[in-house]
């Protein structure tokens, strides 16, 4: 088993924008693409790339698979942004901007009341590098928040990787503890839903400054990693984005097994993932549960897939009971590579009346109620535009809170459109 690629896609060349998209769409889409972008309040290159348009929609087919001539050109635009590349340097082989947008608009209708709103849910910008033969990876990130009010809103990852070998790495810097490998370790470019699951939410996980090592060894594969508990409350504070250090630490391990070649499957894998904290006074990372324990099932084959992920949570204190929870997802390609559905049931369960809280997006925005019981049905679809680094994404979730401490329940439809998009 080969460590997980975790180079994201080169950013577009604005150069490659010379030739009008509109002309080549339906009334209909030009419609919705010119609503999409007038809600999005999308940076300006996203929105030369969707109106403006290149030479790839010459050859772009709305409603068949990407053909190999598309791919080449979306390919072409999204290899502009490798500011430079050269093999022969022996310091440095490669420098990349890197970078993500993704916007939503939300429509929740509850017993407890309605909302609706747009977010941009997640801005990031930052760089990619590779030196000394690409076995030094150096990644930065920083996002800004909603509406854009500050170009600055906190660090996401920063970090130093070693490739030892093909098959060890050694990871210093700001990045996510080991737990959750479906719903928190994949990027969220990748995934088929808007949001991760209300059981992974729940536990309040989230990236910290530490120290891993994975390895694999043939269909095995292993990782471990300390972390700090503390983290800078201020998020514009970049001097002391990495924390304090004051704090106590969290101990993250995993293991995983690759079955693909046994069952013949794309993708077959089984993975197992523990968080251990020791948290103190001055602790503010990591602190909802004393311990965190995953397993992950994650098939794939053909147009289909299929990921079973469970979570068990204890040691939390005060009304942070013990909690219990999975989801089941499932996606299939209607066409392949361009339009897919997407399916997922969710549950959690709590000891005590208030250990079980519902989606803070986007639940909470009509009730903070809690349970001691979580239910819920996600329905959608993603039309790709050029595979996860550009693509159109709907669905809708029906939810429901039970157990609470007025005893009537709290449930309701939310309603999601939006967009995805990274470099």
């Amino acid at each position: 088993m080969k460590l997980p690629d975790r180079s994201g896609p080169p950013f577009p060349n604005p150069r490659a924008l010379h030739r009008p998209l509109r002309r080549n769409l339906t009334p209909a889409t030009r419609l919705t693409t010119q609503v999409v972008l007038t809600q999005l309040r999308l940076p300006k290159a996203v929105a030369i790339l969707l109106l403006g348009g290149t030479s790839t929609l010459q050859a772009y087919d709305f409603l068949g698979s990407p053909t190999t001539e598309e791919t080449a050109e979306f390919n072409r635009f999204w290899r502009g942004w490798i500011l430079y590349q050269n093999g022969e340097n022996s310091i440095l082989q490669e420098f990349k901007l890197r970078g993500r947008y993704q916007g939503q608009y939300y429509d929740v209708d509850a017993r407890q009341g309605s909302d609706s709103d747009w977010e941009d849910r997640r801005s990031r910008w930052g760089f990619d590098a590779l030196l000394f033969d690409s076995r030094l990876e150096a990644r930065f990130d920083v996002q800004s928040n909603d509406g854009f009010r500050d170009l600055y809103d906190g660090l996401v990852d920063a970090y130093l990787r070693w490739h030892a070998s093909e098959s060890l790495t050694v990871t210093l810097g700001r990045t996510k503890p080991f737990i959750g490998y479906y719903d928190w370790l994949q990027s969220s470019n990748s995934q088929p839903t808007f949001e991760r699951s209300q059981i992974f939410n729940q536990l309040q996980v989230d990236r910290a400054t530490g120290f891993t090592i994975e390895s694999t060894y043939h269909d095995w594969s292993w990782q471990a990693g300390v972390f700090s508990n503390s983290v800078d409350p201020d998020r514009n504070s970049f001097t002391s984005a990495f924390g304090e250090f004051n704090a106590s630490w969290s101990l993250s391990l995993g293991l995983g097994y690759d079955f693909s070649e046994s069952t013949r499957l794309d993708r077959a894998e089984l993975h197992l993932n523990a968080l251990h904290n020791e948290r103190d006074a001055d602790s503010n990372l990591l602190t909802r549960y004393q311990d965190i324990v995953s397993a992950t099932w994650w098939v794939q084959n053909g147009r289909w897939s299929a990921v079973a992920e469970g979570y068990w949570a204890t040691g939390g204190e005060g009304s942070d009971g013990d909690v219990l929870g999975a989801f089941l997802q499932g996606t299939y390609d209607l066409i392949p590579k361009r339009l897919q559905l997407v399916g997922r049931y969710s549950f959690a369960l709590g000891d005590g009346i208030a250990s079980v809280r519902g989606q803070r997006r986007y639940e909470a925005t009509v009730s903070a109620a809690t349970g001691d019981t979580y239910q819920a049905v996600y329905l959608g679809a993603q039309y790709f535009i050029h595979g996860d680094k550009l693509k159109l994404m709907g669905g809708g979730e029906f939810a429901s809170l039970q157990g609470g401490a007025t005893g009537r329940d709290v449930s309701g439809f939310t309603w999601l459109s939006g967009l995805r998009f990274s470099f």
